[in-house]
């Protein structure tokens, strides 16, 4: 069964909401907005997905430099669904597999489902989780109140017309 309640809003997002008068005279530790450096161990995909994914991140100003390793994470998981389904392309959902007796002779085939089928699967799973932690899935963001670019302001209609009447009788 899982944690019971809202998860926990983004620590950058602590603030927002009906308490932030009462949390601002709270100290709490506070960590570091920032973009985190990119590992050397992640190289192609993986890379990629880093480069794109830590400056959206950081422009919404939801990304810390203590996210490296679960960004590093999501990263490898996009890595190795993309690796496992350019197998499946290559080679095809299905694949043969030898049957052996007991004693190692072959008595027949089977048809069985490629192994990068599971891998995908799991790939997938991995990026569901991390992304939700990231706040990458529509779910994450909803409960991540103030979440996103800040909006422009609203004209104010009554202002608009008053300054359209002004500059007429100019």
């Amino acid at each position: 069964m899982g944690a019971r309640g809202p998860k926990p809003k983004h620590p950058a997002l602590k603030l927002v909401g009906k308490r932030a008068a009462d949390a601002l005279g709270k100290t709490t530790g506070r960590i570091r907005r920032g973009l985190p450096d990119c590992p050397r161990e992640l190289t192609g995909e993986a890379a990629a997905e880093w480069l794109h994914l830590a400056e959206v991140l950081h422009d919404a100003g939801t990304l810390a430099v203590t996210d490296r390793g679960i960004l590093a994470a999501y990263c490898l998981a996009v890595q190795d669904l993309l690796a496992a389904r350019a197998e499946i392309e290559r080679v095809g959902r299905w694949i043969e597999e030898v049957q052996q007796s007991s004693t190692g002779n072959i008595v027949g085939k089977k048809v069985c489902e490629h192994p990068a089928v599971k891998m995908i699967d799991r790939a997938s799973a991995r990026i569901q989780k991390l992304g939700a932690a990231l706040g990458l899935n529509p779910e994450a963001r909803s409960r991540q109140e103030g979440f996103g670019a800040p909006e422009a302001p609203k004209e104010n209609a009554v202002v608009a017309i008053r300054e359209r009447i002004q500059a007429a009788r100019r």
